[in-house]
């Protein structure tokens, strides 16, 4: 790689650095750092891999944002250094790497996930390193890199559940291919997926310990969501990608897949190289596109998708000679978008309805501090509940000493996680600080609650609000005597 991708590398990550100082964290980065604090061979919802990161990251940076959102830069980091090394030796280009590595750091789908741990984050870059090895192996022929696409792939299902979409990706490459067809007739892909098999036992290891639940929770949640044939979902999945692609590249990837694609796909023989970077997203683009007609299709699902393929419509670009100014302009505007997107999260108390989640949690947690310590010197013990697992996770790490909280699973309801640690019956006789805000998903659910306590008051409320508009309001209450699960038994 050249000095100049090496600069860009570095600067981007620097960027993400400030930026994990300076940003909030997410509920759902709490929901994944909260499992780091009962260390486990798998977890509920997802695999384990980001949470194993994010265990090692807050044992080196602390127990604080930039030690949780570190995870998340270093796995974005090797992605892309191995983007970068994966276009130079397929194309041999290097202002191709250049504009490939600014163009995908100019979108917000590749960056958040960058300074925003998620299961996305690992899976991106085993999934990159899984691709990257089967270009060594269709590149020198030999067999040794199969092994280490089964490491990488085992990694990426270890990271999360779609890591398994590599599986017919890479089936597809070996199909499509003349040379590297004959390695089905080989043991060396059939060994490597015991490999990846491997890698993968502690979630199977879980799981069988667990009632197979992470597998049927994730299939009846899939199933559940299936509507009828319509438009609803897709068109709120163009959207979320015209987001998180931002505008120019989003315009560029449609583009792309109309004048780029069909060129690349008539080439007789198509090198290995592009034929590779095709299947990588060959499976998973049409897949949830053809699901979006009957379902939710969320925005990060795509995340493993994009990459290979605007990689092959930059190429195609660039080689027919057609404008860089207007490729530069294009990439000016997405960071420009990209910033725009910042500002939201930078911005305090941006009002955004619902979507704002990150706003007030600090200043709850203080309070919520000061009314547990007022409680426990007239003798009361006390324990931190609300109505939803992303709710407590934040809870938990903005209050003092980050003492274990509790979710909806105080009253009865399921809470993923929550149910697989400390038992609500264990708080009998305790008095709940519950904490609810104002949003549809959160709200107050004071008649489902209620049996549950003896007596059940409001002590505070806290308010939020920004450019003369309201954010969020954050109430507490104080729920007496809590009565466990004799309500049910």
């Amino acid at each position: 790689m050249t000095k100049q991708v090496w600069r860009a590398l570095l600067a981007f990550t620097l960027l993400r650095i400030i930026l994990a100082m300076v940003t909030p964290l997410t509920p759902q980065e709490a929901y994944y750092w909260s499992w780091s604090q009962a260390m486990d061979w798998s977890f509920f919802d997802h695999p384990p891999m980001a949470t194993y990161m994010i265990w090692l990251t807050t044992h080196l940076f602390g127990q604080t944002e930039l030690g949780i959102k570190f995870a998340a830069i270093l796995f974005l980091f090797g992605t892309y250094i191995i983007w970068a090394k994966l276009v130079q030796e397929i194309f041999q280009k290097d202002h191709l790497t250049f504009v490939v590595v600014f163009a995908l750091n100019s979108t917000i789908i590749y960056e958040l996930y960058g300074f925003v741990i998620s299961p996305d984050s690992p899976l991106l870059m085993f999934w990159s390193l899984a691709i990257f090895m089967i270009w060594r192996l269709a590149k020198t022929q030999d067999a040794k890199y199969w092994y280490w696409a089964g490491l990488a792939m085992g990694l990426s299902w270890l990271s999360k559940y779609s890591g398994i979409f590599l599986v017919p990706s890479v089936l597809l490459f070996l199909l499509l291919s003349k040379e590297n067809r004959r390695w089905l007739a080989t043991p060396h892909p059939y060994l490597a997926g015991l490999v990846a098999i491997v890698i993968f036992l502690p979630v199977l290891y879980w799981n069988s310990t667990h009632d197979w639940v992470s597998f049927a929770f994730q299939g009846s949640r899939r199933v559940g969501g299936l509507h009828g044939l319509g438009l609803r979902y897709f068109g709120e999945l163009i959207g979320s990608q015209l987001f998180m692609l931002t505008p120019f590249i989003f315009g560029f990837f449609v583009w792309g897949c109309v004048k780029i694609l069909p060129k690349v796909l008539k080439k007789q023989p198509m090198p290995d190289g592009e034929l590779l970077l095709f299947s990588s997203g060959a499976i998973l683009l049409p897949f949830f596109t053809l699901v979006s007609f009957k379902s939710l299709v969320k925005m990060n699902w795509l995340v493993p998708a994009y990459w290979s393929w605007l990689i092959l419509f930059l190429n195609g670009y660039l080689s027919e000679n057609r404008s860089r100014k207007v490729m530069k302009v294009g990439l000016v505007s997405s960071l420009v978008f990209y910033a725009l997107g910042l500002a939201v999260i930078l911005i305090p108390n941006v009002p955004l309805g619902d979507g704002n989640t990150w706003s007030g949690w600090r200043e709850t947690a203080a309070k919520v501090d000061s009314i547990s310590k007022t409680l426990s010197v007239t003798g009361e013990k006390s324990f931190v509940f609300s109505t939803n697992y992303k709710v407590s996770s934040l809870l938990r790490f903005y209050l003092k000493g980050q003492p274990e909280t509790f979710a909806q699973n105080v009253f009865g309801e399921g809470a993923l996680q929550f149910d697989y640690w400390r038992s609500p019956r264990t708080l009998q006789g305790k008095t709940g600080i519950l904490v609810v805000d104002d949003r549809r998903e959160y709200r107050f659910k004071r008649k489902k609650i209620e049996p549950w306590f003896e007596k059940i008051e409001k002590i505070d409320e806290l308010n939020f609000a920004n450019f003369g508009q309201h954010t969020r309001r954050i109430q507490i209450f104080r729920c007496t005597n809590y009565r466990g699960f004799a309500v049910k038994d």
